[in-house]
């Protein structure tokens, strides 16, 4: 097997690289003179030497073997707190309202269109009842759809800029 930093032995043996620096500091496992580690005689010594209470337990350490890293974890953590700054940012410039929000004033507007278009009879029977003319007719009643869509959206518009 290839010789390794202290680094690349840490990742090998799944524990940090101040705990291989540690174990060569308290003689527990050597180094060669150029400071490379031969893996397979300091595995022995590792085993021979270090006391089980100082074995990595075995969800305590992330290894390369456990499928999720210390680096994975990190970047997943930073990605999701990214994006949640993301939907922060978004909700106070007004780009994204609660849904609960928004059903509340969808609902609002339906109302006050059914109630706008339902009250046209009403105001308008008086007006067509001496009308013949199926022209003049129409012209009363679409000035009147035109004139109560105009005060829905002006309504509707007045609401978004209060809220």
């Amino acid at each position: 097997m290839a010789l390794l930093s202290i680094r690349a032995y840490a990742k090998h043996r799944g524990v940090s690289d101040a705990a291989v620096r540690r174990a060569i500091d308290d003689g527990r496992i050597t180094t060669l003179p150029d400071g490379q580690i031969d893996p397979e005689i300091a595995d022995k010594q590792w085993d021979a030497n270090t006391d089980d209470k100082y074995r990595p337990k075995g969800n305590a350490v992330a290894s390369s073997e456990s499928g999720v890293s210390y680096q994975k974890s990190r970047a997943n953590k930073e990605l999701f707190e990214a994006l949640l700054k993301k939907l922060e940012y978004e909700e106070r410039s007004g780009k994204l309202v609660e849904i609960s929000k928004m059903e509340v004033d969808a609902f609002t507007a339906a109302r006050v269109a059914r109630d706008k278009l339902l009250a046209i009879p009403d105001r308008v029977a008086p007006t067509l009842v001496g009308i013949t003319d199926i022209h003049e007719l129409k012209e009363v009643l679409r000035k009147e759809i035109i004139t109560s869509l105009q005060n829905l959206t002006d309504f509707l518009h007045a609401g978004t800029e209060s809220g």
